[in-house]
């Protein structure tokens, strides 16, 4: 199976693309955009911080971007940024990455520093649930993959530096919002590509993109590898389910030191499998 492109972006860093309302949404990392693909119309809205993750919320979008967690509202040519809680500090040089809601509306995310130091694991792993939002996993490089099954019960969670390359699995309370016994899910060797951002669909089976590898991996509940669908750039770097039925698989990539000419673009996919849509974020009273 191969994707299609959809859209020739030219994102440097596109990621975290997010079906709602009848559109695709997903960011542009490094250009601090927003952008919008709804009937074969596209626009770019700027952001006044870098945005790095989005999630459907009651309005707009909840975000991991500035020095935590906000919430983004698009507008005509401009998005805001409405910071919601702090967790980086502003002394070390750091910033948000993938995150993910869990299937009771809670926002995950993780931070990374910048740039990378393979020998300092400063990235940590938040919920934001306005109570200080403290980090419940540290130790990470470059924190992706956040997803949950079906269910909730099961929460993954992946380190795509070229030095971890894995993905865990953990098991996730859901009434307190807390992961515990970590076990290895999977890894580089079987993905053929790093694991970077996530998604799962209605058999509970895990999409993770191949960055370096050029394609989509379908993983079972016991980490078998099911289904590799082929993205025409060697840097995907997302996946979501949209469109009528959510089985319309959409899939962000960024522009690398080795570029091809898709590098960038968002791609489509028509699928058999189904997605699972999110319960939106709600501000906590």
């Amino acid at each position: 199976m191969k994707m299609e492109l959809l859209f020739d972006a030219r994102c440097k860093v596109g990621e975290s693309p997010v079906w709602t309302d009848g559109a695709l949404y997903w960011v542009d990392i490094e250009l601090r955009q927003l952008h919008c693909f709804q009937a074969g119309q596209h626009r770019t809205m700027d952001l006044p911080c870098t945005v790095s993750a989005i999630a459907p919320a009651a309005r707009g979008f909840v975000a991991a971007g500035g020095r935590g967690f906000g919430l983004v509202m698009p507008g005509t040519n401009a998005a805001s940024f409405k910071p919601l809680a702090n967790v980086l500090s502003a002394d070390v040089p750091m910033r948000m990455n993938d995150g993910a809601l869990d299937r009771q509306g809670r926002f995950w995310a993780g931070s990374m520093g910048i740039p990378v130091d393979p020998h300092s694991p400063v990235g940590q792993l938040f919920c934001l649930n306005g109570k200080g939002e403290e980090p419940l996993l540290a130790g990470l490089l470059v924190q992706n993959g956040l997803a949950f099954s079906p269910d909730g019960r099961t929460m993954y969670l992946s380190d795509s530096h070229p030095q971890v390359a894995t993905v865990w699995r953990f098991d996730y309370d859901t009434e307190r919002g807390i992961p515990s016994n970590r076990t290895f899910f999977s890894s580089r060797l079987e993905l053929g590509g790093r694991p970077d951002g996530a998604a799962m669909d209605t058999d509970g089976c895990y999409w993770v993109a191949a960055s370096d590898g050029g394609q989509i991996v379908r993983l079972t509940p016991q980490g078998q590898v099911d289904t590799i669908v082929e993205v025409p750039t060697r840097n995907p770097t997302n996946v979501c389910f949209g469109g009528p039925g959510r089985r319309t698989m959409f899939v962000t990539s960024l522009i690398s030191s080795r570029p091809d000419s898709l590098s960038g673009g968002v791609f489509v996919l028509e699928t058999p499998w189904q997605g699972i849509a999110d319960v939106p974020w709600i501000p906590l009273t």
